[in-house]
């Protein structure tokens, strides 16, 4: 997504929320803006400068979205948060305040997981499958399904001329994002390649709630650690189960949980926190169950 399409994105959401809440712009105090991408400096400047210019006399705070689910995620006001969408990125925050946020550019920078991730192996087992190079799985006729290719040969076409074009490349990735879910519903079904695409995730994730946990000496915390993003919300419980035990491992007191709130509404956490408005136990109760 380029910078145009995001701040028409944001402006979109943002004028739905005011109208939603009959109020204009020069009302708002602050704003928090949580967005994922969020993770190199010139993204910040770039964003910073587009938003300034959008909303003209606002003060907001643009943070990564994992921040806004970590808010979200515990009452605690800090811990570990993990968000695993079509990629993935994780964040800490200490007991005195201090962030730290994973590299989110993939395995190379540190951290692999997420949707996009997943559909490598997908595709690389598939193509075992069908090939008789590697064990059978559902997945060889679901790819197939998924992407409307008639055969292995087209769909390695596509997927070379996908890398070839940006545009063909996204659109092909979405379509094929479809398969994720169904690696949950073929692990659960006994699929031993699904099962064993699950768990190198469940394996790749541990690792970066674990260097979290070391990075921030929450090895004998009961630390909250967060889980949101479409990933988490596969059938297989499995899953949940090695990531949960790879924790413990690191962190036994360590909890994984859901969020309790909507992750927007860790946006308006931050925001009463900065202004000086914010009462944990009394904000979350009234907030539990709100969606904006």
């Amino acid at each position: 997504m380029g910078l145009e399409a995001a701040i028409s994105g944001i402006t979109d959401a943002v004028h739905e929320a005011l109208t939603a809440a009959g109020l204009s712009l020069p009302q708002i105090e602050r704003a928090v803006f949580g967005l994922s991408g969020m993770d190199l400096p010139k993204d910040r400047e770039m964003l910073s400068a587009a938003l300034t210019t959008t909303f003209p006399g606002l003060i907001f705070d643009l943070v990564n979205d994992t921040w806004i689910m970590l808010k979200a995620g515990s009452d605690k006001g800090w811990g570990i948060a993990l968000v695993c969408g079509g990629g993935a990125n994780a964040c800490a925050c200490s007991r005195e305040g201090t962030w730290v946020t994973l590299r989110s550019l993939g395995y190379e920078s540190g951290l692999r997981g997420g949707g996009l991730d997943m559909l490598r192996d997908i595709l690389h087992y598939a193509f075992l499958s069908h090939d008789g190079t590697g064990p059978k799985s559902v997945l060889e006729q679901a790819v197939l399904n998924v992407t409307g290719a008639p055969d292995y040969d087209t769909l390695q076409l596509l997927f070379l001329e996908a890398v070839q074009d940006t545009a063909g490349h996204g659109e092909l990735l979405h379509r094929a994002l479809a398969i994720v879910p169904l690696v949950f519903d073929g692990a659960t079904a006994g699929d031993e390649v699904c099962r064993r695409i699950l768990m190198l995730q469940a394996e790749s994730l541990a690792e970066g709630i674990t260097g979290l946990v070391h990075k921030m000496g929450f090895e004998h915390e009961v630390v909250d650690v967060v889980l949101g993003g479409s990933v988490f919300g596969g059938g297989n419980p499995a899953f949940i189960d090695r990531l949960t035990l790879l924790t413990h491992e690191v962190a036994p007191l360590a909890r994984l949980q859901p969020p309790l709130l909507d992750p927007v509404l860790g946006a308006y956490v931050m925001a009463l926190q900065t202004m000086g408005k914010f009462d944990a136990m009394t904000t979350y109760a009234v907030l539990a169950g709100q969606v904006v």
